[in-house]
């Protein structure tokens, strides 16, 4: 695989190496997955010796959490969105309808899609960790986009007048989050068959205003299921 490695400087303390390795191991890592990137892989791609994955991060799970934990960028290019979870307003404190609080929400979190490379290879593997994950970062991970989930839960609750534990406020929840993730997990798929869609800044944000025009329609369609069949849905 031909990784289009930046221009490191040469050091003698070792960084260039270290940095060559983060950096080839976040394209191996985001295109092909943890378990199938071998860490002959990624010593060859970057050119560097197999031994210094060992000395610089112990292991092939220490380089893994090192290319989560690192930053590639300045963080300044996202400054809004920190964390999944902040994605979403806090719509009961700043009084936004569900709809207002879902626009919000997608426009942020598509937010990373307009950034660089390397940014779009960090949000890629972070859902690839979620569609398979690790177990390196299973804690991390899960503690992120379950605070993320848990919220939207209570937003689905908020904009259908009931309880937040209801079954099918929750599996609205889980499908609002579906229309987001798709973006990320599947982005080779949609540059293939749909470039337009995210070619422009413009264009993502077109497609912001779209999720949260489809999410308000789900949410429309459950409630008008409820007037239907005012029934307690089974667990």
């Amino acid at each position: 695989m031909n990784v289009p490695l930046p221009h490191i400087p040469v050091r003698s303390d070792g960084a260039q190496a270290r940095q060559r390795l983060l950096y080839t191991a976040l394209h191996l890592f985001a295109e092909k997955g943890y378990q199938k990137t071998s860490t002959r892989m990624i010593a060859d791609t970057a050119g560097v010796n197999l031994g210094a994955i060992t000395y610089y991060f112990g292991d092939k799970p220490g380089l893994y959490r090192a290319v989560f934990s690192e930053s590639f960028c300045d963080a300044s290019a996202i400054p809004e969105v920190v964390t999944a979870r902040s994605c979403l307003p806090d719509f009961m404190a700043r009084g936004l309808s569900a709809d207002e609080a879902l626009a919000g929400f997608f426009r942020k979190f598509l937010q990373p899609l307009k950034q660089g490379e390397q940014i779009r290879l960090i949000m890629r593997l972070h859902f690839r960790e979620l569609a398979e994950p690790t177990g390196v970062l299973e804690r991390a991970v899960d503690e992120e986009i379950s605070a993320l989930y848990v919220a939207l839960a209570d937003l689905m609750a908020y904009g259908l007048g009931v309880p937040a534990t209801d079954p099918d406020a929750r599996r609205l929840a889980h499908g609002i989050l579906g229309l987001a993730f798709h973006f990320f997990v599947t982005q080779d798929l949609v540059v293939q068959v749909s470039p337009e869609l995210v070619a422009t800044p413009e264009s993502i944000d077109i497609l912001a205003e779209r999720l949260a025009t489809y999410a308000e329609g789900m949410i429309d369609a459950e409630s008008r299921r409820r007037r239907r069949r005012p029934t307690v849905s089974p667990s």
